[in-house]
């Protein structure tokens, strides 16, 4: 079993960057509907920093909740100091039980992105690739593939982010696509994607393939992580490329929410080959009929494999070239030859669709595959001769400096310390009523089904509200003793969220639903 390497200064030198942060949050309900959030505010300068105050319900993805009647230390001006502290009433927000909350402290100085890239470590990233290189297969390396998960998020957690695992089932595998998410301060419905596959083939170490993508993916999350962006970043590692592009498909089918945009996609397939040697850079047929301008480039350096592929669909015109601009501007010793595939690619250049940005590129995502050329420039391609030792690591150490450069112009960096949390202010109902409670269907067409048993209170009131707190139904006096269930009539109710509220008297527990 392979040890998992853990990087405890990972985030020391950002103190380069003279960022705020926030320490020891606290949330705590006063009376009447009001809640404070209690907070150390710090940063290396005499600045004064903007603090924002956003909120949405528990697990919500858009922070759309008014927040501008919150008074104390928020909005412009604010201090660094110790018990900073934001009283919010939420009254028109009371039928929710409970909330996601944010904060975010912003300093004028803008974060210097040649400072930013500079911090990008092939040492940490050689440290990475040593632990995920070997076999990363369901069925030929399924220990290693799990400790590679587990990597993952545990690095995600490191980094402070959102951990999702969506997983699935294939052929009786439970596959999972492991999801970082870090939420954007204003435009959080707006998401980039840095990701890379972390399986490999049954027969090989794939160091290259994709050991490569997955630790460069991992160490732009770190560089990016500590910082604040107005747009959401997700950080992804797919399963199940291999099998055929399976995790990725399943997340543009069935992962992406409808809150959400997908404004682009770097995908990192293969980062890791270099070689400066006349010849060692093959193309597919007709390649040279197809791209005349890149052909030519690649004959006048003798085709050697010694740049990066940067290859997007015509949606990704625009981060095609956020992303020579970054090289242009921060990496200028990388070397890129950029392609745009053809709308018909699947039936004229399938090659340039064999990773997972294709199912994006299907979907009319904006995509870029970030590659070495995989099986045409690296020989031991899918073998076991895929090995760390033949890795070049300032070639894949460039390439992730050009992603970092690219996302943090996207994405809108911010020099910025961000915190979020979901409360948990109710009480189960099982606490307050003593016995075990459920709702079905959920989400609900016609009505809803509330079962209870073994209830010790004698009575409790059932309400169903809206989003605004109005109570649409009200089952007063329920017998909790006896084994019972109450139907709840939705037909007629405008789609939506809603609220079940259960309550004894002396507490109250509320869940909510959906009127689809």
């Amino acid at each position: 079993m392979k040890k998992i390497l853990l990087f405890c200064s990972l985030f020391s030198a950002f103190h380069l960057f003279a960022q705020p942060s926030l320490t020891n949050v606290e949330v705590t309900l006063g009376t009447g509907n009001t809640m404070t959030i209690t907070y150390d505010l710090a940063y290396p300068s005499n600045d004064l920093a903007k603090v924002t105050f956003r909120a949405t319900e528990r697990g919500g993805l858009i922070f759309g909740f008014d927040t501008s009647n919150a008074t104390g230390d928020v909005g412009e001006g604010i201090a660094s100091g110790m018990g900073r502290q934001i009283e919010w009433d939420y009254s028109a927000y009371a039928p929710i039980p409970d909330f996601r909350l944010m904060l975010v402290a912003e300093l004028a100085p803008s974060v210097d992105i040649q400072a930013l890239v500079e911090q990008v470590d092939s040492t940490r990233m050689s440290g990475d690739l040593t632990f995920l290189e070997g076999i990363r297969h369901r069925t030929a390396g399924a220990e290693h593939l799990q400790e590679t998960k587990d990597f993952i998020e545990l690095q995600f957690a490191e980094g402070g982010l959102e951990i999702a695992k969506q997983q699935f089932d294939f052929n009786g595998y439970q596959a999972e696509n492991i999801i970082g998410r870090k939420i954007g301060t204003e435009e959080e419905g707006e998401v980039y994607i840095i990701d890379g596959h972390y399986d490999s083939v049954a027969g090989s170490p794939g160091a290259d393939d994709n050991a490569s993508g997955t630790a460069g993916m991992l160490e732009a999350m770190r560089i990016l992580a500590p910082f604040g962006f107005k747009k959401t970043i997700r950080f992804i590692g797919f399963d199940l490329e291999e099998a055929g592009l399976v995790g990725s498909i399943e997340y543009v089918q069935n992962g992406i929410a409808q809150q959400e945009n997908i404004a682009g996609v770097l995908n990192f397939e293969m980062i890791g080959y270099f070689t400066e040697v006349p010849n060692s850079q093959e193309v597919p047929l007709g390649f040279n009929l197809l791209f005349p301008a890149a052909q030519a480039k690649l004959e006048a350096n003798q085709f050697r494999g010694d740049f990066v592929n940067v290859i997007g669909n015509g949606a990704a015109s625009s981060l095609t070239d956020a992303y020579e601009t970054a090289i242009e501007n921060y990496v200028p010793q990388l070397n890129f030859i950029s392609l745009e595939a053809p709308a018909s690619w699947q039936t004229l250049t399938p090659d340039l669709g064999r990773s997972d940005h294709a199912p994006f590129w299907v979907a009319g995502v904006p995509a870029l595959m970030l590659s070495d050329g995989a099986n045409f420039r690296n020989p031991n391609y899918h073998g076991a001769g895929d090995t760390k030792d033949l890795v070049d690591f300032t070639f894949m150490h460039d390439v992730v400096q050009a992603a970092v450069a690219t996302i943090a112009e996207v994405a809108g960096i911010q020099n910025a310390a961000t915190w979020w949390t979901d409360t948990e202010f109710t009480t189960a109902v099982d606490e307050v009523a003593g016995c075990s409670f459920s709702i079905s269907p959920n989400p609900a067409k016609d009505f809803l089904r509330l079962q209870w048993a073994g209830c010790q209170v004698g009575n409790f009131n059932i309400e169903l509200l809206d989003i605004n707190g109005r109570v649409i139904k009200n089952y007063l006096n329920r017998n909790g003793q006896n084994g019972q269930a109450q139907m709840v009539d939705v037909r007629g109710l405008e789609k939506g969220i809603y609220f079940i509220k259960v309550s004894d008297g002396e507490g109250q527990w509320a869940r909510k639903v959906l009127v689809d």
